[in-house]
């Protein structure tokens, strides 16, 4: 009796100790939560810079689907390769290579060409219709938006597009994610630059505005077009998604106009 009684103490004593880890451990994760903001980084004038797509032409047909594509693009009135002054006082990721061309393909990440006037490979591209879109940036990454700074092109590789072939209509509102992209070996106390392009339209309060996901969470709509910071951001993986708002509130209709990128905090 006295062996079962013991027994029974010790089963019922540990389960009150599980219990009570078990809510330290949750009351820990409350407690130790932390909380995402976005602010308005701080701003600089932008160089009259100007970049132009000089190959291939718009519309161009690449006949060879094998060939690794090579864009050529021409800026003027900033350099690339050199840093920015200042850029590693600011706090916040930064390339060692100076400034250089944001180029995006598609809806896929930018890549970085610091070699201004020079074919730039963008890999091999998939049979079908392409689109670029480029700017430079400072060392820091921000996109230069000077009035000439962003340029397209639309152009075809493998078979001629059928006549049927939807139209990629880049002259409409356009939004182009840009930062943050990839990982981030700074810690929970990083501040991480969030950038995009707006193109053909002017964000404000009565007018287009850009919506913001940090994860699953909604942040309040950005209503003016210059960089921001987001601050408090966990250690492990996040997805930022924007999407271009018309100044009636609906979506703007585009395959690029509701972008997101995923980073990794480590």
């Amino acid at each position: 009796m006295h062996k079962t009684f013991s027994m029974l103490f010790g089963a019922a004593l540990l389960s009150t100790v599980l219990l009570s880890c078990a809510k330290h451990e949750e009351q820990t994760a409350v407690d130790t939560t932390r909380s995402v903001s976005v602010v308005p980084a701080p701003q600089r004038a932008y160089p009259d810079a100007s970049l132009s797509i000089v190959s291939p032409s718009e519309g161009e047909q690449l006949k060879n689907p094998v060939d690794s594509v090579r864009i050529v693009m021409q800026v003027s009135g900033t350099d690339l390769g050199v840093h920015t002054d200042g850029d590693s006082t600011l706090g916040i990721a930064y390339s060692k290579q100076g400034q250089h061309i944001h180029v995006i393909v598609d809806d896929k990440p930018y890549m970085a060409n610091y070699k201004n006037g020079e074919p730039f490979n963008v890999g091999v591209l998939a049979p079908g219709m392409h689109t670029i879109r480029a700017f430079p940036s400072f060392s820091w990454h921000e996109s230069m938006k000077s009035p000439h700074a962003f340029a397209t092109r639309t152009f075809y590789v493998g078979a001629a597009p059928s006549s049927s072939a939807p139209a990629n209509n880049l002259n409409g509102p356009l939004l182009t994610y840009s930062r943050p992209k990839g990982t981030y070996a700074v810690g929970e106390d990083s501040t991480v630059l969030l950038d995009f392009y707006v193109s053909n339209a002017t964000l404000a309060p009565n007018a287009y505005k850009v919506k913001l996901w940090v994860d699953t969470t909604a942040m309040p709509d950005i209503v003016k077009w210059q960089p921001y910071y987001i601050n408090g951001l966990s250690k492990g993986k996040h997805t930022i998604k924007l999407q271009l708002l018309a100044p009636d509130g609906s979506v703007v209709p585009g395959s690029y106009n509701t972008p997101s990128g995923e980073i990794t905090i480590q």
